[in-house]
C-alpha cells in the first residue's frame, strides 16, 4: 500500500508543468538518491527529445552512467508460420526498437561523449520494465507529451505507473507540441 502512495500535488504537478519536474518519493536518505545510473525510457524519438536531453544532462551532472531503454512488444497475432510473412517478426521489431533507440540518443551521444550509455532493447510491457530496472537506479526519466488544449493529466500509462510504484526518483520530461 506505501507504494502507492502518491499526493495529488505531486501528480498534477507531473502531469501539467511545463518544465521538468523530480518526484522523490518515500524516506530514502538523501545519499541514496545519488546511487545507480540514470535510467532513461525511450519512446517514440518525435515525443522524447526533451527527456533523452534531461537524461543526458543528469547523468553528466552526476558523472554516472545512463541505461537507454526501448521496450518492444511483438502482437500476438504474428507469428512466426504466417504465411504472409518473410521473417521472424520478432526480429523485424526488435530491429525496428533498435534503430528507433539509436535515432532517438543520435544528437545526445555526439554532445555528451563522457556519458557512457548502455543501450537495453527488451521486449515485453515498458511499465514493467522500466519499474523492474528503477530497483538499481538513481533516477528514471520519461517523457511526457503536452498538447495545447487538451484538458486533463497529460502523463501517459509509463509516466503514472512510473510516479506510483518506482523504486527510484522519478523526472518526468514534458514533450512540447
Amino acid at each position: 500500500v506505501a507504494e502507492l502512495l502518491l499526493g495529488s500535488v505531486s501528480l498534477a504537478l507531473a502531469a501539467r508543468a511545463r518544465c521538468p519536474v523530480v518526484v522523490v518519493r518515500g524516506s530514502s536518505p538523501p545519499g541514496d538518491l545519488a546511487r545507480g545510473p540514470v535510467l532513461l525510457g525511450v519512446g517514440e524519438p518525435a515525443s522524447g527529445s526533451a527527456a533523452v536531453r534531461f537524461a543526458f544532462r543528469a547523468a553528466a551532472a552526476r558523472r554516472c552512467g545512463l541505461d537507454a531503454v526501448r521496450a518492444w512488444r511483438c502482437p500476438a497475432h504474428e507469428t512466426v508460420d504466417h504465411p504472409h510473412l518473410a521473417e521472424d517478426p520478432a526480429r523485424a521489431h526488435l530491429s525496428r526498437a533498435s534503430a528507433l533507440l539509436d535515432e532517438a540518443l543520435g544528437d545526445a551521444v555526439r554532445e555528451f561523449p563522457e556519458v557512457e550509455v548502455r543501450r537495453l532493447v527488451v521486449e515485453g510491457p515498458a511499465r514493467k520494465i522500466l519499474l523492474d530496472l528503477s530497483a538499481d537506479a538513481g533516477l528514471l526519466v520519461v517523457g511526457a507529451r503536452r498538447r495545447h488544449g487538451h484538458f486533463g493529466l497529460q502523463l501517459g500509462r509509463v509516466g503514472h505507473a512510473a510516479l506510483h510504484h518506482a523504486a527510484c526518483p522519478v523526472a518526468v520530461v514534458p514533450q512540447h507540441g
